[in-house]
């Protein structure tokens, strides 16, 4: 029986807090360069700059510190309870921060603005979408755009998305801007909207940028790896990469050369020139490439292994299945044999045998498939089992209960503990023409269910007792419904037979 002990401190704990940080790094970044002018009139040198970059980021923290609690505390709740935390922590918590930044005692302004707000919301929500998609069975059954929301073609057009607002949201800052270079790294959205027609002018365009790189992707993911490594080995793989970047690069260079932001002096190609075979674009091509290629091969391999534990789990749910369902005829089998001995006999007990037998039946049929049932309803399943035994095997068979469960929901496989019970009687009872015994006990500690059974046997030999099919059935069910959760004894102990099973409810 598993026992619940101590464990060290799990650093898989602080993953939550990833989203907020990384909004809190990015956020720092901007800032940075948004002061780039202040950075180049004076000469800070490198501890200057460092200062510079570790006083906002700081303060950042300090500011976010609600949303990191927030993010800190979601996985220990559930329900509404969850709601409510992320609504205090990301939307009630910012919005008051922002409407009080003008009546602070100092009048010093907060860092947390709304872009931060939105960037750090924005990941947090991302991050509880794809741990939902984690978690949750059955994730080949869901909606195919659901799993395309949560899919690595959607992180990444999502990172070219970012990154194409931000080249357009620069380019809208800076005037003419292709005449003016090097650019100022500074995002107004406020001025992209007033001056939506330029945005849409550049977004276009970066847009079809953006598409090349996810072109690059695309032929690496599905041709390049899915078809070519996994068929035809690494060989091929790396010549027919070759081919394509030879082959792609200038097609795609003399493409990106029609954009109307190229002028006579500069091009948006990386070489900056209007030559697209210049070697730089091809270095740019194979840069894309090689980055791609680890990331796509450990997310197929992520991906194979999540389909393949998927897989797993829906042929252990049906192999068990088949192993409930294995009992039934068991216990019928056994059931009737009592039943038809006492038709023999004309017994007065036959007809409550038969309204016994249907209780019993009925629970088999309704109950006994499902994964989980009230412990109270199997025990009372039991108890008609033993009554059912008992008036078969009349006084020569003594049968003795001591079931102690405090009161509480609790749930257990069913036609579990029924299975060392039958066997109990098949290999003490039936088969022993003298006086014999069966007893059992129950018991609940915290979370663990401890039950004995304990028989007598005939005189011959306990060593010779065969493993029944009910015996090996019982202990697959049990690897299955209780992996690293019980412990099941089953042994002779002189005249007595005894059986112990302990399991974590």
């Amino acid at each position: 029986m598993a026992r619940l002990v101590s464990s060290p401190p799990n650093p898989q704990a602080l993953l939550p807090l990833l989203p907020v940080l990384v909004a809190v790094l990015a956020e720092t970044v901007i800032r940075l360069h948004n002061d780039v002018a202040q950075i180049q009139s004076h000469d800070f040198g490198v501890h200057g700059i460092w200062a510079l970059y570790w006083s906002p980021a700081l303060q950042l923290l300090a500011e976010s510190l609600p949303l990191l609690i927030a993010q800190f505390l979601l996985p220990s709740l559930s329900g509404w309870r969850r709601y409510l935390c992320w609504t205090l922590g990301f939307i009630a918590y910012p919005a008051c921060s922002l409407a009080l930044q003008e009546r602070l005692l100092d009048n010093r302004e907060l860092m947390l603005g709304v872009p931060f707000w939105g960037l750090a919301a924005g990941l947090s929500l991302m991050y509880w979408l794809h741990q939902a998609y984690q978690h949750l069975p059955g994730a080949r059954s869901r909606p195919s755009w659901w799993r395309y929301l949560l899919s690595l073609d959607a992180a990444l057009l999502l990172c070219l998305g970012g990154w194409v607002i931000l080249m357009s949201g620069i380019f809208v800052y800076n005037p003419d801007p292709m005449h003016n270079q090097p650019l100022e790294p500074r995002l107004d959205i406020g001025q992209m909207l007033r001056q939506w027609s330029l945005t849409l002018y550049y977004l276009w365009q970066f847009s079809l940028m953006a598409l090349v790189v996810f072109a690059y992707y695309w032929v690496n993911r599905y041709l390049l790896i899915r078809k070519v490594l996994a068929g035809r080995g690494v060989y091929l793989f790396l010549l027919c990469s070759a081919g394509w970047l030879l082959l792609s690069y200038p097609l795609f260079g003399a493409l990106v050369l029609q954009l109307p932001l190229n002028i006579a002096e500069l091009s948006l190609l990386p070489s900056e020139n209007h030559n697209p075979f210049d070697t730089l674009n091809l270095l740019v091509a194979t840069i894309i490439w090689a980055v791609s290629l680890p990331l796509i091969l450990a997310f197929e391999r992520q991906q194979s292994a999540r389909e393949l534990a998927e897989l797993t789990r829906e042929q252990a749910r049906a192999e068990l299945k088949v192993l409930q369902q294995q009992v039934n005829p068991h216990f019928l089998f056994n059931t009737l044999n009592g039943l038809y001995a006492l038709c023999l006999a004309q017994s007065a007990q036959a007809a409550p045998l038969v309204l016994k037998l249907s209780d019993l039946l009925r629970y088999v049929v309704y109950q006994g498939q499902k994964p989980r049932v009230s412990l109270e309803d199997d025990l009372a399943y039991l108890q008609n089992y033993l009554e059912l035994q008992q008036v078969r095997a009349g006084r020569r068979c003594r049968i003795e209960t001591d079931f102690r469960v405090p009161d509480g929901k609790w749930q257990i496989a069913p036609l579990l503990l029924i299975m060392l019970v039958e066997n109990a009687f098949k290999h003490g009872a039936e088969v022993s023409q003298d006086e014999c015994h069966i007893r059992l006990s129950l018991r609940i500690q915290g979370t663990g269910l401890d039950f004995e059974c304990n028989n007598s046997l005939p005189r011959r030999p306990a060593n010779q007792r065969p493993d029944s099919m009910g015996l090996a059935n019982l202990k697959r069910r049990l690897q299955l419904s209780y992996p690293q959760r019980f412990t099941l004894q089953s042994e002779a102990q002189e005249q007595h037979w005894h059986a112990r099973l302990r399991l974590q409810l």
